[in-house]
């Protein structure tokens, strides 16, 4: 019984720290993902005519919406309660967390977020 606790305490150090893993990795592709925006909407400002920059830039304002969307998703499915009986551990975390990701990509895609997209780009074109 006392191993089983160990055992239990360790699994759940090791689910923490790794949560906190793909937290800095998310928050670093939002940073990255953010100054890469930036400098598209200030290579656009420059020259917000040209089609092939206004595509660019709403192809990087498709992957932020995907990004925000994959945050959001993982934020609902985090208020969600864990069944112990039919929890499938790290593997069923880890194909869970590509699930919600190619879930929110797909939204990106599809345009099932299109308003967001054009308001984006609007404000980024907006910066000079």
């Amino acid at each position: 019984m006392i191993e089983f606790n160990f055992n239990t305490l360790n699994q759940n150090q090791f689910n923490y720290q790794m949560d906190l893993q793909k937290e800095k990795h998310s928050q670093n592709n939002l940073l990255k993902m953010r100054n890469k925006i930036k400098n598209e909407a200030n290579k656009t400002g420059k020259a917000s005519n040209n089609s092939a920059e206004m595509e660019r830039l709403e192809k990087e304002a498709e992957k932020f919406t995907a990004i925000f969307v994959e945050k959001m998703f993982s934020e609902m499915k985090s208020t969600l309660s864990e069944d112990k009986l039919l929890d499938g551990g790290y593997a069923e975390d880890i194909f869970s967390d590509m699930l919600t990701k190619e879930y929110s990509q797909m939204a990106g895609k599809q345009g099932l977020l299109a308003k967001l997209n054009k308001k984006l780009v609007a404000q980024l074109r907006s910066f000079k």
